[in-house]
């Protein structure tokens, strides 16, 4: 029986935040109901697209989801909105003052029990617009990556979008807890923002203690010595890192180069630090001479951490990721929902509005 069995969830959602939180509740067991204005949530119109032509990213996000269809701009539609929230133990939303436009609000007095997990870019009736690249901009992260001299990077893959599900998710959890302890529902303010200032913490906590400004130092490390990344013999590149004074005499060992661990300039972290660039070009040098797949090999049976730098679609045909269960079909024919153990396995994402009747027919409205 998996951990939410029992519990329904209305999800008001767009883009990426708000349906990781409602995938990983189903994920759970939750029902979750997503609901989609006439025009739907934007990244059903985003690519790639799948056989059927369905988004795939809009699959990723809304596996397994009922999709309900309401304008809410109609009077009927706001009253079959409320019905569904009545009949719900959770409701997540990231529309922000769109609901409130159409008088769909948290109120505690009417729904002692509900939990209502708000996500927005900057807080709860802050106002503003936010998304992850604009977050990566404003928190300082865009500042800190790139090459040295070179302009501000934005990171691909939506860092803060998949942080704020995940921070969503555990405090949805948090309440259902308070809950059950008898405690009553609660209003959860979870903001990108807070997602976004989090991630940069470790980073920020230099620059406000005084140590240093972070700024664009490339695949290098602020604190540590090695860390970067090396070419191989073979044209590909491989990440080193040494976090510990045993991964360094590891490094030194599958290097072949003990009597590194007694020289001066490299005796210890913070004198690798001062001397970062001759370092870093010895090991360039040594390293040029073996693949890639040797120096991942040599220096991991060494006891030091060493890296490939995959190309995504390589990096995602790795067979550890199918066997973590980590890789699932998008595209699936029909929606299921078979259970393995605590965890529900989903089937496809919904139709545009497929399951309205259905949903509306549950809660009496026919």
């Amino acid at each position: 029986m998996a951990l939410l069995d029992g519990l329904r969830v209305v999800e008001f959602s767009r883009l990426l935040a708000a349906p990781l939180c409602g995938l990983q509740l189903a994920h759970l067991g939750a029902d979750v109901i997503k609901v989609e204005s006439p025009a739907g949530d934007d990244t059903r119109h985003f690519p790639p697209y799948l056989e059927d032509a369905e988004s795939g990213w809009f699959a990723l996000a809304n596996r397994g989801k009922r999709g309900v269809v309401l304008d809410l701009t109609d009077a009927d539609a706001v009253a079959a909105a409320r019905r569904l929230i009545a009949g719900a133990d959770i409701v997540v939303e990231n529309l922000g003052g769109a609901l409130d436009r159409f008088g769909i609000v948290y109120e505690r007095e009417r729904s002692p029990e509900l939990v209502w997990c708000s996500i927005t870019g900057l807080g709860a009736g802050r106002g503003g617009r936010a998304v992850d690249p604009s977050l990566q901009a404003r928190i300082g992260l865009m500042a800190t990556t790139g090459e040295s001299g070179g302009p501000p990077l934005r990171v691909q893959a939506p860092t803060i979008d998949v942080l704020t599900g995940m921070y969503a998710t555990q405090a949805v959890l948090c309440a259902l807890w308070q809950r059950e302890r008898g405690d009553g529902g609660a209003f959860l303010d979870c903001a990108m923002l807070d997602a976004a200032a989090t991630l940069m913490g470790p980073v920020a906590v230099l620059a406000l203690g005084g140590h240093l400004e972070p700024g664009r130092i490339g695949s290098e490390g602020y604190l540590v010595a090695p860390s970067a990344i090396f070419g191989a013999s073979d044209g590909k590149h491989v990440q080193l890192i040494a976090f510990t004074e045993r991964q360094w005499r590891a490094i030194c060992v599958a290097l072949r180069k003990p009597d590194w661990v007694e020289d001066a300039r490299f005796a210890d972290n913070a004198a690798r630090l001062a001397n970062r660039s001759l370092l870093h070009d010895q090991l360039a040098a040594i390293l040029a001479t073996g693949t890639a797949q040797h120096w991942v090999a040599t220096i991991g049976a060494a006891g030091a951490v060493c890296e490939h730098v995959r190309d995504v679609g390589e990096a995602w045909r790795d067979p550890l990721l199918a066997e973590r269960g980590l890789l699932t079909a998008v595209g699936l024919p029909a929606m299921s929902l078979a259970r393995t153990g605590t965890v529900a396995q989903l089937g496809r994402a919904p139709r545009l509005g497929e399951h309205t009747a259905a949903v509306l027919a549950e809660t009496t409205l026919g």
